[in-house]
């Protein structure tokens, strides 16, 4: 099948093959051509390292750890997540393709040899999705929770499922036959589709996103019938009189780039238009059901346009079934991450196969303060680590903001939030009262566009003044700055964090959240905000902002532990980030390491970095963290020629990963840690909890592999942070990594 698409394409086929470890040079008379700067071996390609993580993310509905509902659900968000990758990354891909650019990626690849090679990985890694779900159906049969065939059923099961088609189906669906005088209806992305053939050619009906795809049926066990099934079953009460020929069901997702008209002041009226653009955006993948025939596929896929019928003929000549990157090998259940529908449908039905209950335990230095957001941050810089520490912190300061008559002026930016935000409600609240308050909204967060249009319509009609920042950089920095009377003078009180003003992704997200009535910080702040509302940049005197001073200020800080380990001193870098694909921030780490600097990088998702090189990257460790909670906050740490203690260490967290997007191409924040109290949480507590974990880490080799570390008796740094006596802002041990300089105490 990789002749036919080559052919479609245009060219042969290409195989990305990563050198092996044993092909690096071992002696020191020869020079690996890995060492040598601008060889493509350098890096991993980052498609593949984002294939990787979902791969991850998948890998846990195999985890026995994990109760049996929680297995499914991280199935269900791998299939979602790779319905994303391809909605954005294999769209960008295969625009490239079409506009044959000449960009090459750094580990020198072209967009056409991508498609290639993501093709098949991605087709390899649906089809272990589809063999994941069909063992999780096995263990949730155990349970009596079953997805039958309608036929397996006895009549009375089928009656009620009539009535219920009947109610609920029959006067929803729509169906379609297709023709001259009838064009293909619009399906949207993700959208399903079921499609019947007879004899004299094709009718479709689209499935509504109204309806459940998965149909509880009455009894002593939980037994569900999907919508497939059931329009299968019951399509005669739609098309009567027909004879049915083949019966089958597709999914279908498009291009999810922004489309625009860049020469439109208006940033709101470029996202408006920018999003009724992408309703109807190019079809990027088509996924078919194993009952859809060969003619029914290549019919839907003419009238996509994802094949023309020169493509069509050549594939009928080759008598192949198509597996081209519009499609997949047909699947056993079209649309996998819908299955998080039976979860939500049995919460509350069963009990004992979801993670125990867990409560965010609220600050200890806001209870000391009797819930005063004021008085607590006076008393000295506070940090709290969601979702072990509540978010209602970050609520109860913005609410008391707008409540307080001390306070003159509130100023947030918003990046995601929840559509029934608490913290809206408060600024709404602020404004009404006469208060200044500015809201600085992102109308071009991913999937979040539509609902930040009606979030900033809302503010505006409130009172609040509303900015949407800057056409051409994202703002994805997280900051509130708050200003309030106090004896005559205008205190600062300023919240910045890792993670978004969200209440419920604050749930399941890790991140750090920093609350301080630092001056000078606050004035930092007040120069951020003037520059989103200006575009005028002032010189901050601590925060570091991109994309004006972050690339640089990173550069400095890996230069000085560079100087340090040529010095003879120690040098050691520990960072956690989500993504690390900036090729400048690589080359300096990999110079940093053969300097002699230790580096320990706990990376989520994307890296491109390939580690553990003798000549390159040898003293660099990587490893990534996937468990019940998502790994978000941003943090970074030099050692600054010291062993390592979080008294002499240099820390900054923030809202910026380590992607050329972040560091140029976006409004982000790293914040410097001052305060020793708030060191240790982060140095001693999170960070060493990080390098120490054992259960839900997996390390990344030099040839691109993850191996699972998973020791019976190893440490969790989740559970760790989730147990009472261990409160997350209070650290908890002593920063020890394996490689890293220690100071004396540290190693005792």
């Amino acid at each position: 099948m990789s002749e036919v698409l080559a052919k479609l394409w245009g060219r042969l086929p290409f195989t990305h093959v990563i050198p092996s470890i044993e092909q690096y040079s071992s002696t020191k008379n020869e020079v690996s051509s890995l060492v040598v700067r601008g060889t493509s071996e350098r890096f991993f390609n980052r498609e593949l390292s984002d294939l990787l993580f979902i791969e991850r993310v998948m890998e846990e509905s195999s985890n026995l750890l994990h109760p049996l509902f929680e297995r499914v659900r991280f199935l269900a968000i791998s299939s979602s997540v790779l319905d994303q990758f391809y909605a954005v990354r294999v769209a960008k891909l295969r625009r490239s393709a079409a506009r044959r650019d000449g960009y090459v990626t750094p580990d020198g690849l072209t967009a056409i040899q991508q498609l290639m090679v993501v093709t098949e990985k991605a087709n390899d890694l649906m089809q272990v999705q589809q063999e994941s779900w069909r063992h999780l159906q096995s263990e949730l049969g155990e349970h009596k929770i079953r997805f039958p065939q309608i036929e397996e059923l006895d009549q009375a099961d089928v009656v009620w499922l009539s009535n219920f088609f009947k109610s609920h189906f029959l006067h929803v669906l729509t169906p379609f036959t297709i023709d001259e005088e009838h064009p293909f209806p619009f399906i949207s992305s993700g959208g399903l589709c079921a499609i019947l053939e007879f004899g004299e050619g094709f009718v479709l009906l689209p499935l509504p996103s109204n309806l459940s795809r998965f149909i509880a049926v009455p009894g002593e066990e939980h037994r569900y019938v999907t919508a497939e099934s059931l329009i299968q079953f019951f399509w005669q009460e739609l098309v009567p009189g027909e004879t049915l020929r083949s019966f089958g069901f597709f999914q279908i997702l498009r291009d999810n780039d922004l489309a625009k008209e860049e020469r439109n002041d208006d940033l709101r009226a470029i996202v408006e238009s920018g999003l009724r653009m992408r309703q109807k955006a190019n079809v990027i993948k088509l996924r078919v059901s194993e009952t859809m025939t060969d003619q029914a596929i290549r019919f839907v896929a003419r009238q996509l346009g994802l094949l023309s019928s020169e493509e069509i003929l050549f594939l009928d000549n080759q008598n192949e079934r198509m597996t081209a990157s519009e499609f997949i090998v047909p699947t056993d259940l079209v649309g996998l991450s819908d299955i998080s529908e039976v979860l939500d449908d049995l919460d509350g039905k069963v009990s004992g196969y979801v993670f125990p209950h867990f409560k965010s335990r609220y600050p200890e230095q806001l209870l000391a303060s009797d819930n005063d957001c004021f008085a607590a941050i006076s008393a000295g810089d506070m940090i709290v680590h969601w979702p072990y520490e509540s978010f209602d912190s970050v609520i109860r300061f913005i609410q008391q903001a707008a409540e307080d008559p001390d306070v003159v002026s509130i100023k947030q930016t918003l990046y995601r939030t929840s559509d029934e935000s608490p913290i809206v409600e408060a600024l709404i609240l602020a404004a009404r009262k006469g208060k200044t308050v500015l809201t600085v909204i992102e109308l071009e967060a991913r999937d979040n566009e539509a609902s930040n249009i009606e979030l900033a319509k809302r503010l505006e009609m409130a009172g609040v003044q509303i900015i949407y920042g800057i056409v051409g950089l994202k703002i994805h920095c997280k900051a509130t700055l708050v200003v309030r009377m106090e004896d005559g003078e205008a205190i600062t009180y300023t919240h910045l964090g890792t993670g978004n003003y969200h209440p419920s992704n604050a749930k399941t997200y890790t991140d750090v959240s920093f609350f301080t009535r630092d001056d000078v910080i606050g004035h930092d702040t007040h120069l951020l905000f003037n520059y989103l509302t200006s575009e005028r940049m002032g010189e901050p005197e601590k925060l570091i902002i991109a994309p004006y001073f972050l690339r640089d200020k990173l550069g400095e800080l890996i230069s000085n532990e560079i100087d340090h380990a040529r010095g003879g001193r120690p040098g050691y870098i520990c960072i956690k980030v989500n993504s690390l694909t900036d090729i400048g921030i690589i080359e300096q780490l990999y110079e940093a390491s053969e300097a002699g600097v230790e580096i320990d990088l706990v990376i989520r998702r994307h890296c491109v970095l390939r580690p553990g090189v003798p000549g390159m990257s040898s003293r660099i460790r990587v490893k990534s963290i996937v468990g019940r909670f998502l790994e978000h906050s941003r943090i970074y740490m030099f050692g600054g020629g010291q062993p390592v203690s979080a008294e002499t260490a240099v820390v900054y967290f923030g809202s910026a990963d380590l992607m050329e997007r972040n560091l140029d191409e976006r409004a982000e924040l790293l914040v410097p840690v001052e305060n020793s109290r708030v060191k240790s949480a982060i140095v001693d507590g999170i960070l060493h909890a990080n390098i120490k974990d054992t259960i839900q880490s997996w390390i990344l080799d030099s040839e691109n592999n993850y191996e699972r570390t998973h020791l019976e008796d190893g440490f969790c740094s989740q559970s760790f942070f989730m147990d009472a006596d261990n409160p997350a802002s209070l650290g908890g041990f002593k920063f020890v990594s394996t490689r890293a300089p220690v100071s004396n105490e540290s190693s005792q």
